[in-house]
C-alpha cells in the first residue's frame, strides 16, 4: 500500500482503504469497484446497536430544541442506524454547523459523503452503459449504416430508453458532484482546524485525488511534503504530484 506510515496513525485511516478500493486506486488509475462502501464505513466506525433514541424520538428533540447540538447528533446517529443515510449526512451538517470544531464528527461526516459520491459514481456508469445500449452506436444494434439499423433507430421505444439513460446519467453525475464537492470542503474544513496535522492533510489529499479534484490535491500532496516524511513515503507523495500535474495539461 501507499504511504503505509501515515495510514497507521488512526482508526478512520482505514475507512480511506475502503474508500481508494472503491474508487478506483487512484494511483493504478483502476476504474471503480461495487463495494457497498456505505456499510463498510459504518462497519469501520462501529456504527450498530440500538442504542440512543429513536428517529422519530429524535426528531422531537430537533423540534423543541432546533439549536442545541446534540439534539442534532441524536437525530443524525438515529438516522445513520435506520439506513436512511443520504438524511444522515444532512444531520450531520447541521450538527457541525452547530459544532464547527468537533473533529470527530467532520471525519465520520466526510466519510460518510465520500460513501454517497461513490454511490452517485456507480450510478452513474450503470446509466452510461445503459445509454450505450439504447443508442443507436451500441455494438448490440444492427449498423445504422443497413436498412434495419436505420428502422431500430428510429423506433420511439429505442428512443425512449436512450432519452431516459441520458436523463439518469446527467442526474447521477450531477449528483455525484454535488456529493465530491461536499466531501472535499468537509476535509479542507479539519485541515484548517488542524493546519499541521498530517493525517489530516494526507486524507484532504487522497479524498480529493480520488474524486477528481486535482488542484486541491495537489495543495495538500505539497503541503505534506513540508513535513518530515519519511523517505519512501515522500518520493511517493512526488511522484503523484507530478503525476497529478501532467495529467492537468
Amino acid at each position: 500500500m501507499f504511504f503505509p506510515r501515515l495510514r497507521s496513525q488512526a482508526k478512520w485511516a482505514f475507512v480511506f482503504l475502503i474508500v481508494v478500493f472503491a474508487g478506483g486506486f487512484v494511483f493504478l488509475g483502476v476504474g471503480s469497484g461495487g463495494l457497498d462502501l456505505g456499510q463498510l464505513v459504518r462497519d469501520a466506525f462501529g456504527n450498530k446497536g440500538s442504542g440512543g433514541p429513536s428517529v422519530s424520538e429524535a426528531q422531537k428533540q430537533v423540534a423543541q430544541h432546533p439549536f442545541e447540538a446534540i439534539a442534532r447528533r441524536n437525530l443524525a446517529n438515529a438516522l445513520e442506524k435506520s439506513g436512511r443515510i443520504d438524511e444522515a449526512i444532512d444531520a450531520w451538517i447541521q450538527y457541525t454547523r452547530l459544532s464547527p470544531r468537533d473533529v470527530t464528527a467532520l471525519r465520520h461526516l466526510g466519510q460518510l459523503e465520500l460513501g454517497q459520491a461513490d454511490k452517485y459514481y456507480r450510478q452513474a456508469q450503470l446509466a452510461s452503459l445503459a445509454q450505450a445500449q439504447a443508442g443507436t452506436n451500441s455494438p448490440f444494434l444492427p449498423s445504422q449504416t443497413n436498412s434495419v439499423g436505420q428502422a431500430i433507430g428510429s423506433d420511439p421505444i429505442t428512443q425512449a430508453m436512450s432519452t431516459k439513460a441520458t436523463q439518469e446519467l446527467q442526474d447521477a453525475s450531477a449528483k455525484y458532484q454535488t456529493a465530491a464537492g461536499k466531501a472535499v470542503a468537509t476535509y479542507q474544513s479539519i485541515v484548517k482546524i488542524q493546519p499541521n496535522d498530517e493525517q489530516a492533510l494526507f486524507s484532504l489529499a487522497q479524498a480529493a485525488d480520488t474524486l477528481g479534484q486535482r488542484p486541491v490535491a495537489i495543495r495538500a500532496y505539497k503541503k505534506l511534503l513540508t513535513f518530515k516524511l519519511d523517505p519512501s513515503t515522500a518520493a511517493q507523495i512526488r511522484q503523484r504530484v507530478k503525476t497529478l500535474e501532467q495529467s492537468g495539461g
